[in-house]
């Protein structure tokens, strides 16, 4: 028997066209859908032996080399020695004594439910919007639970025959020059398999679903914050629990405000003689205008906290601080009148000191 016949595909068929044709097969040929078709029953036989041995990559190396196995089933001989042969010369499969003697006892391993990937996306919002918070509508493509199977990966059939077995519930191995029979791990000995493979979900417990998502985005959030939807991303393999859906957040460059932290940092231009004489001077906050009082002989690059009118504290209600440093503009200086009065006043003026890094002034609405 050729087993790339057997299957209806190629030699050259890659290995995603193999997985195809047998899924035909299956769906066309199972016992289930054909009850007393000796001949569907064989074909199926066929094509699940082709399907062992071609979906392995090392098995079908090996086949395409012209190194063909046995029959996957045996009869076991009676008398001295059962189950070995010391004369085969064909190639079977190589496996370890523990293996031999724990085939019968040891359970068949269940498939392991994973839980599912998180989703992420990124979005973009204005230093605005950072300030009061926004929402956004995402579009999402993600697995969700398979409705046929309801997640678990496979459903119940048959019984039909095994396919690695082909429905004897016995394989041949070897160890060295003695070929054996033993218990098939796939069916547990029995030659029978009474769930399969899931056709909607082919096992992995889940499909595809398109929907939109609106994500409220919470004040406060700064450069690179995440936010996080539980239980939004994908649905797990075979029943495991989903995965979150995470939209990272990036921020608008604001051409005022600097952040840091919870706190906003700002220039403010001011004349050289209300540095020196003092006075007010209005300041453009994230609320709106305020005036804050500038003490007289106030430094170039001295600081002023406006309290509480920072950055929301991300689940708090709270906010940062608002940080104005001055910056001294000084005045282009012409004629002779002018150059000789700042001279003047250069002899009489004397420094009063670096004056306070850090002052608190009272700010006050205006409007």
């Amino acid at each position: 028997m050729d087993l790339y016949e057997a299957l209806g595909v190629g030699k050259g068929a890659k290995p995603a066209e193999i997985r195809r044709a047998w899924q035909r097969k299956a769906r066309a040929l199972h016992p289930a859908l054909n009850p007393g078709d000796p001949v569907a029953a064989q074909h199926y036989r066929e094509a699940a032996s082709a399907w062992e041995v071609l979906s392995d990559p090392k098995r079908r190396a090996a086949y395409d080399r012209g190194e063909r196995e046995p029959d996957p089933v045996a009869p076991v001989p009676e008398g001295g020695f059962e189950g070995f042969d010391f004369s085969a010369r064909v190639r079977v499969e190589t496996v370890s004594f523990r293996e031999i003697f724990d085939a019968s006892s040891s359970p068949k391993p269940q498939p392991e439910a994973l839980r599912g990937e998180d989703l992420e996306q990124a979005t973009q919002v204005s230093f605005e919007e950072s300030m009061s918070g926004a929402e956004r509508r995402v579009h999402l493509v993600r697995h969700e639970r398979c409705p046929a199977c309801q997640g678990i990966g496979d459903v119940a059939y048959g019984p039909v025959p095994c396919p690695r077995c082909a429905g004897q519930g016995q394989v041949r191995g070897s160890r060295g020059h003695m070929i054996f029979t033993r218990p098939c791990s796939n069916c547990e000995g029995s030659g029978a398999l009474r769930r399969q493979p899931c056709p909607s979900c082919h096992g992995e417990g889940r499909t595809f679903s398109s929907e939109w998502l609106d994500v409220r985005i919470p004040p406060g959030v700064g450069e690179g914050s995440h936010v996080r939807l539980p239980g939004a991303g994908n649905v797990g393999r075979r029943g495991g629990p989903p995965g979150d859906f995470v939209l990272t957040v990036q921020v608008e460059p604001h051409p005022v405000f600097r952040r840091e932290g919870d706190d906003l940092h700002r220039l403010v231009p001011i004349g050289m003689i209300e540095a020196a004489m003092g006075g007010h001077v209005e300041v453009t906050t994230p609320d709106g205008p305020v005036t804050i009082e500038v003490p007289a002989g106030t430094q170039n690059g001295q600081r002023f906290r406006l309290r509480k009118r920072g950055v929301p504290r991300l689940g708090e209600d709270e906010r940062g601080d608002l940080w104005v440093e001055v910056q001294i503009v000084i005045p282009a200086v012409t004629g002779d009148r002018a150059r000789r009065l700042l001279r003047e006043l250069a002899g009489e003026i004397r420094s009063s000191g670096e004056g306070q890094d850090e002052s608190e002034p009272e700010a006050s609405s205006r409007s």
